[in-house]
């Protein structure tokens, strides 16, 4: 949208913004696309919404609850394997790089989720977490309405309905300019007519006097 702002002051002339939900869909389908349209590269469902390419990449069962860890880079599956009791992996050549590891997930995978279930997930994000290895718990719901960051981010607002008393909700993720949004309840069914009519649309009072009386407006 800014950009054809921005191309209607440069060229004085308008033009339509055309954004599906079904084109985004295929949008985020991003490098799996690109591989398949451009190789033999199949998708196929992942088990533990494991990444696609790299191993270890997914959410593994601990304890007591889900997390998931994932080794984008060398330097991660090292310090994974030193952390979890498993130093000898990293010399083992059956899991020497990306490919090799990918190739013997069948093997390597059963390895580390008999590891992750002998510690709880808090045990284990904090011990990840100390030696730089990218994990993250899976929360429920509640969980993540309670999560720090979303307090930190004061993603929850109450809003007061006078119906409904005072109702909390989520916040709009999109933040623009200094001030923070106002959160208020939604208008009644014509509440703002008056406003609209009149000092918007410049309607005289007979003008809408005119509207109300021949139902443009709907019934009470």
């Amino acid at each position: 949208m800014l950009g054809g702002i921005h191309a209607a002051r440069r060229d004085g002339a308008g033009m339509d913004c055309d954004l599906s939900l079904f084109d985004t869909a295929i949008g985020m389908l991003t490098y799996p696309a690109t591989w398949h349209l451009n190789s033999d590269f199949v998708p196929t469902r992942t088990h533990h919404s494991a990444h696609p390419s790299l191993v270890p990449f997914q959410a593994f069962e601990t304890g007591d609850a889900w997390i998931v860890v994932g080794c984008p880079k060398e330097k991660f599956w090292l310090r994974l394997v030193d952390v979890a009791g498993m130093p000898e992996l990293a010399h083992d050549s059956r899991f020497a790089t990306f490919a090799d590891r990918r190739r013997n997930a069948a093997t390597l995978l059963p390895m580390l989720e008999a590891v992750f279930r002998s510690r709880t997930a808090a045990e284990w994000l904090d011990i990840l977490g100390r030696a730089g290895v990218p994990c993250s718990p899976i929360n429920t719901v509640p969980e993540a309405l309670a999560d720090p960051q979303t307090i930190a981010r004061g993603m929850i607002v109450d809003t007061e309905h006078p119906r409904f008393g005072t109702v909390r909700q989520l916040r709009s993720p999109v933040r623009v300019g200094p001030e923070a949004s106002e959160y208020v309840r939604a208008p009644h069914r014509g509440e703002h007519q008056e406003e609209v009519l009149g000092d918007v649309l410049g309607y005289d009072r007979e003008r809408i006097a005119e509207l109300r009386d021949s139902g443009a407006f709907g019934t009470a």
